[in-house]
This record gives C-alpha cells, sequence and structure tokens, in this order.
C-alpha cells in the first residue's frame, strides 16, 4: 500500500471532524448528540464510522489525484519505456571452465543463471553478452615504471616511443588445451577491484597505451608488435544490452548506456584485445602480453596485482522469460492484477509485457494489442479488446515484506471503455520478470551466492565478481510529467544556456540519484558549441558535410572513483543521437587539472563514425 494514502487519510480526518464540529455547533437539534469538536469524539461508535468515512474518502480522493497523470504514464510507457519498468539488479559473473577442458566453451547471451542465497531467496540471472570460456589462466600481472623488463616496442612509422609504463601479464593453458586451435578472434578482460584504481587503469588502456607487444617472455627478440587500436573497450561497443534485448528496440541504447554509468558503472570495465585468431598458433605453450603506456602513475604500480585483470567475465542482469498465472474472465474487474508464475523464484515482479493473449475452451488462442500502440488498425474484429497497463510501488508482495513494483491490466475498447470479456477466456501474457529486491539481499563472500546455469553447464563454475546491486523502483504518477515535458524539450545544446540543459538532461537519467552520481553531473564545468566542417567518403566519393563540435570541459576532481574519458565516451554517442540528417558531431573533451591534453572523438552521425 502506497505511504501517501496516509497522508490523504489524515487530511479527510482532519477536515471531517472540523466541518463535523462547525455543523454540530451551528445545529444542535441535529447532530448535538454526536458530541463533536475539532480534536476529539467523545462518542466511540461515531469516532469509527468517522475514521471508516475518512479512509474511503481519502481512498477516492487518492484515486482522482493519480488519475491525472494516467495519460503521461502510458505516453511514457510506450515512446521511453526504461522510465516506466524497475531498473533491475545486475553484477558481474566469472564463469570458468574446468582443468580438463581442451578448448573454449561458447556461453551464449541470454544463458539463465540461478543465484542463491539460504534464507534470503532466489534470483534468476541472464548473461548479457556472449563470452567465450578459454582454458587459461592470467598470472603475474603488474604495473612496472620504465625502464621495465619488456620486448622492445618497434611500430612502423614511430621510430621514438617514449615508454613510461609497462602493463603486462602471463597467458598460460591448462595441461589438456590446445591454445593453437583456438579459433576465437578477441581476448576478453575485465578489470576487477576497488573503483579508484580500475577506472584509472581502464583510462590508461583506452587513452594512455602507445603499443602492444605479445612474445613468450621479456627477453624474446622477435615480439609481434601490435598498434593500440587493437585494444577495444567492448564494454562500450556492445550495445548497451544490460537490459537484453528489452521493450523490442524502443528505447535509444545511448539512454540505457547513461543510466548503467550512474547505477552500475563497474560494466563497462571490459577491454578486447582483438585480432587474436592469428596469434593463437603462434604461441602453444602460452606467453605475455605488454601494454606500453606514455604516462606513470603510483597507484596503479603499487595497487595492480594478479587479481586486477580476470577472465571469463561477463555483465549478467536479474531479468528472466516468465508467463503470468492465468486470469478467468470472471475474476477480471476494473483492473487485475499479473501474479508471475514462480517456478524459478518465489519474490517476482514483471518488468515489461511482451504478449497478452487469451485463450477459449476449445484451445483457441487470440492475441490481444495494447490499446497505446501503433499497430490498432490491425484488428479486424467488429468488437476489439485492448489492454493497458498501470503499475503501482509497493513495499509488499502477497503479505511478505518485499519492496517492488506491481503491475495491473485492464480491458478497454476504442474508445478505452472497460469491456466484458467472453466467458469463456482464460486471460496469459508473455512477460519478462525480475525479483523485486531480493538481489540486493543475497549474501556475498566465502562462495556466497551460490550460482548455477538453469540448464547444462556440466564442466563450468561460475561465481559473481561484486555483489549485486538494487533494483530501483520507476518514478511513476506524478513524475512522469517532468519525464515527458523534460525528453520532448531538453534537446537542444546550443546558447548560453546549454551546460544547463545538458545537466537537466542527465539528471533525467540518473536513476540512482546519489551525491556521487550528482557530483559526476557537476563535474561538467564548460561547454562550448560551434560550426565545424568535415570531408567524408562513401563508396568511393567524397564530399564536404557540415556539423557542429562540442567541447566539453570537466573537473577531474569531480570523478573520483569514476572515469571522465568513460563518461565523454557515452556522451559523444549521446550527442550523435540529436544529430540532423546529412550532419554531424563531433566532442571535444579538455580536463581542467590537464590544460595541454585533449580528447578528440572522432564525428558521428548515430552510431556510426564519419572516419
Amino acid at each position: 500500500m502506497d505511504d501517501t494514502l496516509l497522508s490523504y487519510y489524515n487530511r479527510e480526518l482532519s477536515y471531517v471532524r472540523k466541518l463535523g464540529a462547525e455543523f454540530s455547533e451551528q445545529h444542535p437539534k441535529i447532530a448535538g448528540r454526536l458530541r463533536l469538536d475539532s480534536e476529539t469524539v467523545e462518542d466511540p461508535h461515531v469516532s469509527r464510522l468517522i475514521e471508516s468515512f475518512a479512509f474511503l474518502t481519502a481512498r477516492i480522493r487518492q484515486t482522482i489525484d493519480d488519475s491525472f497523470p494516467e495519460l503521461t504514464e502510458a505516453l511514457m510507457g510506450v515512446l521511453y519505456p526504461e522510465f516506466h519498468a524497475p531498473y533491475p539488479a545486475m553484477s558481474i559473473a566469472q564463469i570458468r571452465v574446468i582443468r580438463k577442458t581442451p578448448s573454449p566453451q561458447t556461453i551464449e547471451c541470454g544463458r539463465k543463471l540461478h543465484v542463491k542465497g539460504e534464507g534470503y531467496g532466489d534470483c534468476v540471472f541472464s548473461t548479457c553478452n556472449e563470452l567465450e570460456a578459454l582454458p587459461v589462466t592470467i598470472e603475474n600481472t603488474r604495473v612496472v615504471n620504465a625502464p621495465a623488463k619488456a620486448p622492445n616496442l618497434v611500430l612502423p612509422g614511430k621510430e621514438r616511443l617514449l615508454v613510461k609504463s609497462v602493463l603486462s601479464f602471463d597467458i598460460k593453458p591448462f595441461e589438456s588445451a590446445k591454445i593453437a586451435e583456438f579459433k576465437n578472434d578477441s581476448l576478453s578482460l575485465y578489470i576487477d577491484g576497488q573503483s579508484q584504481l580500475t577506472f584509472k587503469l581502464f583510462e590508461y588502456l583506452m587513452q594512455g597505451t602507445i603499443g602492444i607487444a605479445i612474445a613468450k617472455n621479456a627477453m624474446d627478440p622477435n615480439p609481434i608488435c601490435l598498434p593500440a587500436n587493437r585494444l577495444v573497450a567492448s564494454g562500450l561497443l556492445r550495445n548497451g544490452e544490460v537490459y537484453g534485448d528489452s521493450f523490442d528496440g524502443r528505447t535509444c541504447v545511448t539512454y540505457k548506456k547513461i543510466m548503467d554509468f550512474f547505477a552500475f558503472p563497474k560494466r563497462f570495465l571490459f577491454i578486447d584485445l582483438v585480432g587474436m585468431r592469428e596469434i593463437w598458433p603462434l604461441f602453444e605453450s602460452g606467453f605475455s602480453v605488454y601494454f606500453y603506456f606514455d604516462e606513470t602513475d603510483p597507484e596503479l604500480v603499487q595497487g595492480v596485482d594478479e587479481t586486477t585483470l580476470q577472465l571469463g567475465c561477463v555483465p549478467i542482469v536479474n531479468l528472466y522469460e516468465g508467463r503470468i498465472e492465468y486470469i478467468g474472465a470472471k475474476e477480471v474487474n476494473l483492473e487485475s492484477k499479473l501474479e508471475v508464475h514462480r517456478s524459478l523464484a518465489d519474490y517476482a515482479d514483471v518488468h515489461h509485457v511482451s504478449r497478452v493473449y487469451a485463450k477459449n475452451n476449445e484451445g483457441e488462442t487470440k492475441e490481444l494489442l495494447p490499446f497505446y500502440g501503433s499497430h490498432r488498425q490491425a484488428c479486424s474484429t467488429d468488437s476489439p479488446v485492448y489492454w493497458g497497463l498501470r503499475r503501482e510501488n509497493t513495499r509488499f508482495d502477497n503479505g511478505r515484506v518485499s519492496a517492488g513494483t506491481d503491475t495491473y491490466i485492464s480491458f478497454v475498447d476504442t474508445n478505452f471503455e472497460v469491456v466484458n470479456l467472453q466467458s469463456d477466456w482464460l486471460i496469459g501474457a508473455d512477460v519478462i520478470c525480475n525479483n523485486r529486491d531480493v538481489a540486493a539481499k543475497l549474501p556475498f563472500g566465502s562462495e556466497l551466492p551460490h550460482t548455477d546455469f538453469i540448464e547444462g553447464g556440466a564442466g563450468i563454475r561460475v561465481k559473481l565478481t561484486i555483489p549485486a546491486t538494487s533494483t530501483i523502483s520507476p518514478k511513476l504518477k506524478s513524475a512522469t510529467r517532468w519525464q515527458l515535458i523534460a525528453q520532448l524539450t531538453l534537446q537542444s545544446f546550443a546558447g548560453q544556456d546549454g551546460l544547463g540543459v545538458l545537466k537537466e538532461s542527465l539528471r533525467l537519467y540518473d536513476l540512482v540519484g546519489t551525491r556521487e552520481s550528482q557530483s559526476m553531473i557537476d563535474g561538467i564545468i564548460n561547454m562550448h558549441t560551434s560550426p565545424s566542417t568535415a570531408r567524408i567518403v562513401q563508396q568511393g566519393r567524397s564530399a564536404i558535410c557540415q556539423g557542429t563540435k562540442i567541447e566539453l570541459e570537466f573537473d577531474e576532481q569531480f570523478y573520483s572513483g569514476s572515469s571522465v574519458v568513460l563518461f565523454g565516451h557515452i556522451l559523444d554517442e549521446f550527442f550523435a543521437q540529436f544529430c540532423a540528417i546529412n550532419s554531424f558531431t563531433q566532442l571535444s573533451i579538455k580536463i581542467k587539472q590537464k590544460p595541454g591534453r585533449l580528447i578528440e572523438c572522432p564525428p558521428r552521425i548515430g552510431f556510426q563514425q564519419l572516419i
């Protein structure tokens, strides 16, 4: 039950007592026996009647007030569904094969994991990306200052490379592994550890790497030298699909990346060394990898150890496919609560609805369409039935304390009037579920929580590297008015108020609303936009394109435990979403504490780079 009902009840009770006292005083012959005043009611029976009446009128008044934002809730649910659904719990899982495994094992995107803690409830997570679990180990990870024991880095066209520090590690295959037969093209690494260390190392790898070497050892006279662009920030390139294929493509991937940056930034700490398919056959007994940096940092030298870089990691999200308990036509009132079929977990919520259908006694299935949708005319029946959803944040689940979001369904006609369903109909729905607030309560440490694949998984070991985050309930009701207005109006960043508009837009996607996340938004201290031109080449033909150059200045002091570089790359994609046809955006990043350093992003049109 919503806590706001209590405030409505107190106001109604105070009003009835005050008005009743005035009425009793003005009409003593009619109401004198009620013995009312504005503070107390002497007759306990009258007091109970007034309290009951106040409760009913409070509920009616709340329902009337809640009906005002119903349209904006519905529009947000269609146009920007990520604001209308719970933000699911997330974590990082490490998946390792047993030592007898001879070759890499492919873990598909969407594989379900059963995560459980005794006495805390069970959760179902899904993998967000495909993963190649390699039968190798990573050892001897360290950062050393120059001069370091490392192969001589020689790159074409670069005669003098000023190396100030080196990150190195060894890849050792299992005894049964045939590393020369590996076919995967990348070596995926996850940067694990304290945020102050991991994000700094991420920035060094993405911006400070001047070259890479792969060799048998530090004294190898013939190392394989690679340019820095063979290192890819795969956490940014994986389309932001921490949600999986949620909402049928109705939400922008970049918006989800911004939400993830504030709520779960560690999911971006994945890097891939690409082009490995041709390298595996050259090192049957393993190899060493060296990253050469043009800067040094004592925190990295002291803090990076064997646990910093991890293999076999993948982000996981507390979302999984499910279905609701069937609702009989006779059980449908003005609206009915959707109860998730709890075959996989005891606590479950509806994250979003994929499909609603009706079954009759003869086994025939009829798909029902959403009222707020683009396909209403596809319904050819004379009496079409549509469905609509309403959400409500609650603190209880069937009498048990568990914070989450309840979902209610109603059935209407083309005029949004409630319809009576056919008596033999059973209403069912395919849904994407999450487990309310259970994930954040799971114990962590000492091999907890227990994690296994629901199907398959023989010869594979799974564990969580970090505790699961909390599920974030959506801001509903009156909050949707501002969300809709902001989405439709905060889309121009030119002019004197461009920085303010940008910050307001980012606050819209800051679902956690902590001091840390607000500090990262406040860390953008200056913004400047100007016209720009760039040469583009398409199918052998070149042309001049006009666009907008955006320059942002950051104060690095606001990003302790985070990354300006990571934030900047996400904002680069964010600005590109507002780009017009035959135009482009180009972002430049300045850091207040490093006046001589400028990070230039390539020109973009949406997700595509011009060059």
